[in-house]
């Protein structure tokens, strides 16, 4: 049985940044549940070949690290396709800092589950976390991410359906989320999402597993559809 990590509150975020009040969240990325290796490194998305960090590095003006490979010595080959330089590494606690400065948070669908090994697919006998509730405390929120695909947006689906009928989600304009969110199923019930206020993106996962797709393409996913529009959320909360 595998448990999780806690999520990254916004009154935490304010602790770690030194602001004198919580930041407010914009969009919610979740994964699916940690990894072996996440638990064992006690980081989100620990694996040294999973996008996450790269792609919230060149987004976010830093480098997750030097990209070097241990066992070979050699640069991992996407790195060179990176927007920053060593100069830009920084420690993993700054990086979750940094995340949370923007009104990013990260947590998982799923709280608790037996598992053998890593996959997603693996997963067995699951509870989840409640995603709901950290909602109904942040109504800053505007979109929810789903990290690794089409297997997350599953969890996510099953264990919210009464979510979903209440017509607050709706699924993005993108292929990918039309299809893991099953559009048409809650359009009906909901009059076809008019009032719903939060977006769930199924993203081009960011785990190594996804190897159809080049570093280039999840980060060019990513930056359109969750680090621009955050980062403009980001600006117009804090005018206000």
């Amino acid at each position: 049985w595998f448990g999780n990590f806690p999520d990254l509150d916004t009154q935490e975020a304010a602790t770690i940044t030194g602001a004198s009040s919580p930041i407010d969240v914009h969009t919610l990325i979740l994964g699916t549940h940690p990894s072996i290796r996440s638990l064992s490194e006690e980081q989100y998305y620990g694996h040294p070949m999973n996008a996450f960090w790269w792609i919230a590095g060149d987004c976010l003006g830093f480098r997750r690290s030097t990209g070097v490979s241990p066992s070979s010595g050699e640069p991992y080959k996407f790195t060179s396709t990176l927007r920053y330089g060593v100069e830009k590494v920084i420690p993993y606690e700054e990086q979750i800092r940094t995340m949370a400065q923007h009104g990013f948070a990260m947590w998982d669908v799923i709280s608790s589950c037996k598992r053998e090994g890593s996959l997603d697919s693996a997963i067995e006998h699951e509870t989840p976390n409640d995603i709901e509730g950290f909602c109904k405390n942040h109504p800053s929120i505007r979109r929810i991410v789903l990290a690794n695909g089409s297997t997350g947006s599953k969890y996510f689906v099953k264990h919210f359906k009464s979510w979903w009928e209440s017509g607050q989600l709706r699924p993005a304009d993108n292929k990918e989320s039309q299809t893991a969110f099953n559009r048409k199923a809650f359009a009906k019930a909901t009059n076809n999402y008019k009032n719903a206020t939060i977006t769930c993106i199924s993203a081009v996962s960011v785990s190594p597993a996804a190897a159809s797709y080049s570093y280039e393409q999840k980060r060019d996913f990513w930056e359109s559809y969750v680090y621009q529009p955050g980062l403009q959320d980001f600006k117009e909360l804090q005018s206000k």
